[in-house]
């Protein structure tokens, strides 16, 4: 029997935009990333980098440039 594909659900609650180009400014955009009613951890972007928190970690984040961000989801995507 072939196994279910697990169902991915993108669910947005934005009441407002978020400038992230304008200089000297702190503004940056929280997602929390779940599965299922799970949290999986926090993606971060800001003007200036990318940052992964994963669920319950504060001193182990995971954090890019735009330009390394881009570089890595390019070789992820053509293993």
């Amino acid at each position: 029997m072939a196994k279910k594909k697990a169902l991915t659900t993108v669910l947005v609650n934005q009441v407002s935009t978020v400038e992230l180009t304008r200089r000297n400014t702190s503004n940056s955009l929280s997602l929390e990333v779940r599965s299922g009613k799970e949290l999986l951890g926090t993606l971060i972007l800001g003007r200036g980098s990318v940052q992964w928190w994963p669920k319950g970690s504060k001193t182990n984040g995971f954090s890019k440039g735009w330009k390394d961000f881009v570089g890595l989801l390019e070789s992820a995507i053509s293993k």
